[in-house]
């Protein structure tokens, strides 16, 4: 468990998304909560995310993490003067584009698990049997095909952050419109990760 640095919420890792500073000063994302060093925690979601940029919590973070003692530990040559921590433009970008591409491995690992079904009259088999109840959707699949394939059914959950592209390459099928998660190991992690990726990712206005 681990407190949000902006709201000061307590959530569980998988929930939040870790924030390092390197020895530049820069605010770097660590969605694999992998990287070196004094880490802070941020809620996944798009606005927490953006209050954290625009109060300046994250620098504070950084500042406090090249003050002192901590600083020192950094073991640079001119560690005794003090380094500005800094959030570059680009911050919330990357990190949509780590978490796109940690969902779009995890969806790899689980099509090579045969944890996927994939094709709309294989996908609607599947919902309809309860054999699954999550749904991945192509992006710029039509409306009526998604329509069409959630009829009558309902406590579904459905994701729409992928393009047909991202999906066939994942699966290595032309035109893979629609996907249903079947249970097993790997379906509660690439869930996790597709709900971070779907609550931090910028909305998209039609």
């Amino acid at each position: 468990m681990r407190k949000c640095l902006v709201t000061g919420d307590v959530y569980s890792s998988p929930e939040l998304i870790r924030f390092v500073c390197a020895p530049s000063g820069q605010i770097m994302p660590d969605v694999a909560a992998k990287l070196p060093g004094r880490g802070c925690w941020v809620h996944a979601d798009r606005e927490v995310l953006e209050k954290a940029i625009e109060k300046k919590l994250l620098i504070r973070f950084g500042d406090l993490a090249f003050s002192g003692k901590l600083q020192k530990d950094i073991n640079r040559p001119d560690a005794d003067n003090k380094v500005k921590s800094f959030v570059p433009e680009d911050l919330l970008e990357q990190v949509e584009v780590l978490l796109k591409r940690r969902c779009l491995e995890y969806l790899g690992l689980a099509n090579r698990a045969g944890l996927l079904v994939i094709g709309f009259e294989k996908v609607r088999s599947a919902l309809k049997s309860g054999k699954t109840n999550v749904l991945i959707a192509a992006s710029d699949g039509a409306d009526n095909g998604r329509n069409k394939i959630c009829q009558g059914l309902d406590n579904l959950k459905v994701f729409d952050m992928f393009c047909r592209d991202d999906l066939s390459k994942v699966t290595g099928r032309e035109n893979s419109v629609h996907i249903g998660v079947l249970p097993g190991g790997l379906r509660k992690s690439l869930l996790r990760e597709m709900v971070r990726y779907e609550q931090s990712r910028k909305k998209v206005i039609n």
